[in-house]
C-alpha cells in the first residue's frame, strides 16, 4: 500500500480531482469559445469558479492546461479508435463513419478540436507537435487498414494508399467545419456514402 503525502486525507484528494477536473471542463469550454491564444488562466478559474493560486497549483501554465484538454478529448475517443480496431481491411475502412458518429454526438466537443486543429497551423502553436503527431497517426492507421486489404486481395492495383488516406483525412475535416457552420449537414450519413463510394472505387471487382 502506498503512503499518502503527509497531510492529505481522503476528502483532501478527492476535492483536489474535483478541481482539477472543473479546471479541465472549464478551459475546454472557453478554447472551443475563444481560442487558446485568448483565453487566460484567470478566465478558467472563474469559469471554473476557483481562485488563481489554486488553479496555478493543479496547471503551472496555460499550456499544460491546453495538453489536459487534449489529453481529455483523446481519452474520450479511444473507445472510437478500439471500436474500428476490431474490423480490418477494407471493413475496416467502412469504420471509419464511427468518427463522424463520435464527432455527432457533441458540438462543443467537436468544435473544440476544430479550435485547437485550426490554431495548431501556426508554427509557434503549443499543441502543433501533438496535432501533427495525431494527423500522422490517423493516416498511418488508414494506410495500414489498406495494407491489410492489399493482402487480402481486396483491392484493385495500383492503389495509392498515401493519397487515399488524404482524401480521407481532408474530407472528414471539411465535413466537420461545414457542420459547426451550419448543423442541419447530415454529417454521419455523408460519411458513411462518402466511404461506401470510395470502397468500391478501390475494391476489385
Amino acid at each position: 500500500m502506498s503512503a499518502r503525502p503527509r497531510g492529505r486525507t481522503d476528502a483532501g484528494v478527492a476535492r483536489g480531482e474535483a478541481r482539477r477536473k472543473a479546471l479541465v471542463v472549464a478551459a475546454a469550454e472557453l478554447f472551443a469559445e475563444s481560442g487558446y491564444h485568448a483565453t487566460r488562466l484567470a478566465d478558467v478559474g472563474a469559469r471554473a469558479g476557483i481562485g488563481r493560486p489554486a488553479v496555478l497549483h493543479h496547471f503551472e501554465s496555460k499550456e499544460a492546461l491546453v495538453h489536459a484538454v487534449l489529453d481529455e478529448h483523446e481519452r474520450q475517443f479511444m473507445a472510437v479508435r478500439l471500436r474500428v480496431a476490431q474490423h480490418r481491411g477494407l471493413a475496416g475502412i467502412g469504420q471509419l463513419v464511427q468518427i463522424m458518429e463520435f464527432q455527432h454526438e457533441d458540438r462543443r466537443r467537436t468544435t473544440l478540436w476544430t479550435m485547437l486543429l485550426a490554431e495548431s497551423t501556426s508554427p509557434t502553436a503549443p499543441l502543433r507537435a501533438r496535432m501533427i503527431d495525431n494527423h500522422n497517426q490517423f493516416r498511418f492507421s488508414i494506410t495500414f487498414l489498406l495494407g491489410q486489404a492489399q493482402e487480402d486481395g481486396e483491392l484493385r492495383p495500383n492503389i495509392d494508399f498515401n493519397r487515399e488516406a488524404d482524401v480521407i483525412i481532408a474530407f472528414f475535416n471539411g465535413l466537420e467545419t461545414s457542420w459547426l457552420l451550419d448543423e442541419t449537414v447530415p454529417i454521419v450519413d455523408l460519411a458513411r456514402g462518402f466511404l461506401d463510394e470510395l470502397i468500391a472505387r478501390i475494391r476489385k471487382p
